[in-house]
This record gives structure tokens, C-alpha cells and sequence, in this order.
């Protein structure tokens, strides 16, 4: 049995399309930003070539903010502390920067494509940071790859370095992660890092600054600084554990995985049997599957699983029983147990709240 629910009914644009000019890459987005002040909440520090601005979702695309902020045009850094009710998608291509990519909270998912031819202020908010990985990538100039955000809470930090700062600056040049510096053609190279408790000190002291004055764009400075300088730390320890890289052929074997796991739900899949049927090994499969959509193939598919049954039971026609086996569980109890941990609510209770507005757009 294969299904899907269709649960967006918009898809948006992220920061490039959604705040930046024509070029369509991150510089013109602070060109843009910068060029808004009466728009935009911003700080700037000229002498300093220091700049922030936030930018608040709009009441009917979900709660929370964006912050960006730029450092003498060599640093880049966008904040994402929100609730979405839409999907948003973006396109990024080479702008000859290395990405640092921090997910705290948030189902965050990344396709790929070859090119063709070739809310309240951050101080005082309340969730703490407790844990988060960093992914270090390097996108070639004849590849782009496409972020996708579902709807769902966030909060994320994407620091954007010039390499020659990396090399000159922090002295980053292990052999380890070269190809970050030099990506070879038709390939993205990306390299994982675990993160200590000083990473977790940064990250929340970066996310506690108000930006209310000028001192605020220091200090933000100095944090990402830190930041970047505990990446270089982590990254230049001349280990090969967590480095991966992926190809076209790739992408479409992941993109594969993924549309198996969202709708055929006649097969128990696990790591290892998907990874057979796709003509692949599980390491780099699960690997390859985290990066890219955020999350875990195990999660991944439960997510639509139970999407489907909602579906299901809203539509009124199957029992809880029938839906259940539909849905690929084998057990009835088993689907009721993953329904209330997923929704808060019983399949029944989903089944008769269903009801009567059914009952109504029969009788409209």
C-alpha cells in the first residue's frame, strides 16, 4: 500500500529569494537588508564593518526571526529561531564560501542537483541550547543543492567563511579536511564534527545578545569569532571520522530512499534491507540520509507513516484496525502507541473529531 499526506499547502522561498536582490546569493541579501533600515530592525557599525538585521516572520507564515549578521564582508551569519507554517525551499550555489552549519532544534532536509552545463527578542528566550552537531561543507561551482525546511520549529546557525580566512587567519590546513579548500569537480565534500561543552557556551551567549546598541555588534563578533575558532579546532585535528563526500549518482539514490520511505509502506525498511535494494551499504546510506534531510531513515518514516494514517482516519472510511495494517503496522496496540507519541492524541480521538466535520461538508 503506498500513500503520502499532503500536509503544505504553500511552499516559500528561503533568505536569497525571500530578502535579497536579483543575484540571488547571500552578499545580496545584506546588500538588500542594508539598504532597508526603515524596513528592517538594524544595526551597523561602518568603522568596524559590522552590520545585523532582524527580520520577523509575518503572522500568517509562523512566529519567531531571522537574524543575519556580516563581519568586514568575510563572515557571514544567519540565526533562525522560529516556528514555520509553511514549507520553504532554496537553491544554493558556490559563492566561493565554506559553510558552517550548527542544527539545535529542527527536521532541517538538503537535496542536491548537478548544475545544468556543468517573536520576542533573542535575550531571555526560552529553550536552551543542550546539544547540537556542526557540518562542515563546501558546495563546487558545478553543483548546487537545495535546503528544504517543513513546517515545524527551528533554531539553526549558518556561519558563511571566506577560505582564504580559514587558511590565513585560523590556520586551517589539515590534509583532513583539503578538499573543503579545493572541492573536486561533481562532488560536495562535507566533514562532521562532534561539539563540546564550549561550543554550547558560544552558541547560547551568541543567541542571548540582544543587539540593542553598537557594543552588541562587538560582542557578536568576538562570539562568532570564538565560534569559528573552535570549528578550526575541531576540524584540524588531522582525523578522517566523520568525513564524507557525495556525488550526483548519489543524490539521486538518497532522493530514491527518501520517496520509498514516504510511501510505500508495505515493507518494514530498515537500514540495512533499504540499503540492499538501493544497491548501496548502510553506513554511508544512514550518513548520507542525516545530512541531507535532517533526520534519521527510521524517523524519517514513521513521520509519514503516521501522516498517512491522519489521512486515513480523517477520511472515515477504514477502521482504526484496518488503518493500522495499512499504514504497516502489524499490530493494532503498536500503531495506537506511535500515534499518541507522535499527534498527543489517540487514533480514535483523531477518527471522531474527524467526524463531524465530514458530516457537514456533506451536507454544504
Amino acid at each position: 500500500m503506498t500513500g503520502q499526506r499532503d500536509s503544505h499547502s504553500a511552499v516559500k522561498s528561503l533568505w536569497r529569494r525571500e530578502f535579497g536582490d536579483d543575484s540571488g546569493t547571500l552578499a545580496g541579501v545584506f546588500r538588500s537588508l542594508a539598504a532597508q533600515p526603515d524596513r528592517y530592525e538594524t544595526l551597523a557599525d561602518r568603522a568596524q564593518a559590522l552590520f545585523s538585521a532582524r527580520v520577523d516572520l509575518a503572522a500568517d507564515a509562523g512566529t519567531g526571526f531571522y537574524r543575519f549578521l556580516s563581519v568586514r564582508d568575510q563572515i557571514f551569519c544567519g540565526m533562525t529561531d522560529c516556528t514555520t507554517l509553511v514549507e520553504r525551499h532554496e537553491e544554493v550555489r558556490d559563492e566561493g564560501l565554506i559553510e558552517l552549519h550548527f542544527q539545535i532544534e529542527g527536521p532541517v532536509r538538503l537535496s542536491w542537483d548537478v548544475e545544468e552545463g556543468s517573536p520576542p527578542q533573542a535575550q531571555g528566550n526560552d529553550h536552551r541550547v543542550h546539544e547540537a552537531t556542526m557540518v562542515a561543507l563546501r558546495c563546487p561551482p558545478d553543483l548546487s543543492y537545495t535546503v528544504r525546511f517543513p513546517t515545524g520549529s527551528y533554531r539553526l546557525l549558518g556561519i558563511y567563511v571566506a577560505p582564504s580566512l580559514l587558511r590565513d587567519s585560523f590556520g586551517l590546513e589539515s590534509e583532513a579536511v583539503e578538499r573543503l579548500f579545493a572541492p573536486l569537480p561533481g562532488e560536495i565534500p562535507l566533514v562532521e564534527r562532534k561539539i563540546n561543552s564550549a561550543f554550547v557556551r558560544a552558541l547560547q551567549a551568541l543567541w542571548d545578545i540582544p543587539f540593542d546598541g553598537p557594543r552588541d555588534l562587538m560582542l557578536a563578533s568576538a562570539k562568532l569569532t570564538e565560534i569559528i575558532c573552535l570549528v578550526a579546532d575541531a576540524l584540524d585535528d588531522g582525523s578522517d571520522e566523520g568525513a564524507q563526500s557525495f556525488s550526483q549518482r548519489d543524490f539521486a539514490m538518497f532522493e530514491r530512499a527518501r520517496e520509498m520511505l514516504a510511501t510505500d509502506f508495505s515493507k518494514n525498511y530498515s537500514a540495512t534491507n533499504l540499503a540492499k535494494e538501493l544497491g548501496t551499504n548502510a553506513t554511508k546510506l544512514k550518513a548520507g540520509f542525516k545530512f541531507f534531510y535532517g533526520t534519521t531513515i527510521f524517523e524519517y518514516r514513521k513521520k509519514y507513516r503516521m501522516d498517512y494514517a491522519l489521512t486515513l482516519l480523517e477520511q472515515g472510511d477504514l477502521s482504526i484496525a484496518e488503518i493500522a495494517q495499512t499504514a504497516g503496522y502489524k499490530r493494532q496496540a503498536s500503531f495506537t502507541s506511535a500515534f499518541k507519541l507522535h499527534f498527543g492524541v489517540l487514533p480514535s480521538s483523531a477518527k471522531h473529531a474527524a467526524a463531524p466535520a465530514k458530516g457537514r461538508d456533506a451536507s454544504e
